[in-house]
């Protein structure tokens, strides 16, 4: 069992201030503490099955965060973590934690006021909603500002995940890391995620990474570009500009256009 806390990240000057804040429930560490800080993509540090379990969701978003210690770069470097609450939250589970835990904002609020995030992560569904609460909300918003609106899904599988528009910093509901949560969903959430995270400006996702939903798509092209879009937003369930953003990003990589008309490759190309 994971009892130890959540290991301190490296600080550098990317997490320093405008960072990426990534929020965990209290005891979900690894078994032993690590002898060193370092980043937190970092391999060869243990952050505790929870959050090493976050990490590999990167490369099924088309992100593929350099985990070798000295190579990080300033994506990598931008993220760090917080424990909220510092201690578990005693005779209390699922929606009834979330009041709870509300009590304890200024945990929240300590880090907020020195590090200033520009996206804020919660890997469980009722920190956010403490968050949220009219109490965190009321201390929140000297921080953050007010909420811009109360939340978006950015998937249409079963477990819920959303993003919420703060005047200066964007909040991300993820599901805790779990068994649950499977590739599939996970996949689900590439768009959103990626969305959120240009936010940061890095290099490494306009120039290293591509998008996870092409190959899905593919599958849905008929030999019909209209017929294709639709398809695209039903089977991913996207909007339908994104649809046609993933189709004519498959021109010459899964179909071509011969009189006027798409005409289906044999393969997908990178």
């Amino acid at each position: 069992m994971c009892l130890q806390p959540l290991p301190e990240v490296l600080k550098t000057p990317e997490n320093s201030s405008g960072g990426i804040l990534v929020v965990c429930m209290p005891g979900l560490g690894p078994v032993k503490k690590p002898l060193r800080k370092g980043n937190f993509f970092d391999n060869s540090i243990d952050r505790g099955c929870v959050v090493e379990r976050f990490i590999e969701w990167f490369p099924l978003w088309g992100i593929k965060p350099m985990r070798m210690r000295g190579q990080e770069g300033a994506f990598e470097r931008q993220f760090f973590t917080l424990q909220w609450p510092q201690r578990p939250v005693e005779d209390a589970h699922g929606p009834q934690m979330v009041p709870l835990i509300a009590e304890k904002i200024e945990e929240l609020v300590a880090v907020l006021e020195r590090r200033r995030p520009r996206i804020i992560i919660f890997l469980s569904r009722y920190l956010w909603l403490a968050a949220n609460t009219s109490q965190a909300r009321a201390r929140l918003s000297g921080i953050l500002g007010k909420p811009l609106d109360e939340g978006r899904r950015i998937t249409g599988e079963r477990l819920n995940a959303c993003a919420q528009s703060w005047e200066n910093c964007l909040m991300l509901a993820l599901p805790q890391p779990s068994k649950n949560t499977t590739d599939k969903f996970v996949q689900s959430l590439a768009a959103g995620m990626r969305a959120a995270l240009s936010r940061a400006s890095c290099p490494l996702l306009a120039e290293q990474s591509t998008d996870p939903l092409l190959s899905a798509a593919r599958e849905c092209l008929v030999l019909d570009r209209e017929a294709s879009i639709r398809r695209i937003a039903a089977e991913l369930h996207v909007e339908k500009t994104r649809a046609q953003a993933l189709f004519d990003s498959l021109k010459d990589r899964a179909w071509t256009e011969k009189d006027g008309h798409p005409t289906l490759m044999k393969s997908l190309r990178s």
